[in-house]
């Protein structure tokens, strides 16, 4: 490719980035779709292109067209990476597997990953715990070791293999400390092993780095209770409460809370209030 062809490949690609600057992004599109005519712009042209038609909501379209970039440059592994997580991020499990699988002679920490991030978004628990297990042998300075971990402590709660899992997301968190879900997954843990104080340790860590999931302030509630911490409780209790069953569930806890300690009045109160929340179901 000469200088002149080359310089005007690099004037349309700016010239799509200003048509989407303005919110033209038909414009861009057609611009993208010329330039996949040339070898030297097909591949910058094909992740242009595919951003905008995810972005409008067009997935297969951006797949089929991921697909006719590798059918001819299959060894292309950066792309083969991004589009394993692109459907993944889509929750195209089943796809996800077909297309990691067509390039299992790839040797890479991501695609090794993928395979056992799908395995586990399938229900296939055993083979996402050998796959995740595989991964952290192989690839133990990977910066995917604190997911590997993260997702190894899932199955084993699942597969109530408490201490296992105490032990994983403990080591994820010691080397990501700033996700929230694995502090609520240490919270989680705790609780079924009945060990209350730290299991709120755990639950308020996630809280101050993520207050706005409803569910996980449920949980902190239901600790409190368990700890007879009452009046902590009352303070978070009002903007928790909605119309789920894990309201009801917080509430019926409250109740026989108040009638453990002898205060019929405060336990009918709440156990009226959690009956109306389930009537409403």
């Amino acid at each position: 490719m000469g200088i002149i062809e080359s310089l005007n490949i690099e004037a349309q690609f700016k010239k799509a980035s200003g048509y989407i600057a303005n919110n033209n992004q038909l414009a861009a599109i057609q611009i993208y779709n010329k330039l996949l005519q040339f070898d030297e712009a097909e591949r910058n042209a094909t992740i242009k292109l595919a951003d905008l038609y995810d972005k409008a909501g067009k997935t297969n379209a951006a797949i089929d067209l991921f697909n006719k970039y590798l059918d001819k440059n299959n060894d292309d592994t950066e792309i083969i990476k991004l589009v394993g997580y692109f459907l993944v991020r889509n929750s195209l499990f089943d796809e996800a597997e077909l297309f990691i699988n067509k390039f299992s002679s790839i040797k890479d920490e991501n695609l090794f990953f993928l395979r056992g991030l799908v395995s586990y978004h399938r229900g296939e628990y055993y083979d996402s715990q050998q796959q995740f297990v595989l991964f952290l042998n192989e690839y133990n300075s990977s910066e995917l070791v604190p997911s590997s971990l993260f997702y190894l402590a899932k199955i084993y709660f699942k597969n109530t293999l408490y201490d296992d899992a105490l032990t994983s997301i403990k080591k994820s968190i010691e080397l990501s400390p700033n996700y929230a879900e694995s502090h609520k997954i240490e919270a989680e843990i705790y609780f079924q092993k009945e060990m209350f104080y730290h299991a709120n340790e755990s639950i308020n860590k996630a809280l101050k780095l993520n207050p706005s999931v409803i569910e996980w302030r449920h949980l902190q509630i239901k600790i409190l209770i368990l700890l007879d911490e009452i009046n902590k409780v009352k303070q978070n209790l009002k903007d928790a409460i909605d119309e789920s069953e894990s309201s009801s569930e917080i509430l019926y806890m409250l109740g026989n809370w108040y009638l453990k300690n002898k205060e019929v009045p405060e336990a009918n109160k709440y156990f009226e209030i959690a009956k109306s929340l389930s009537t409403k179901k």
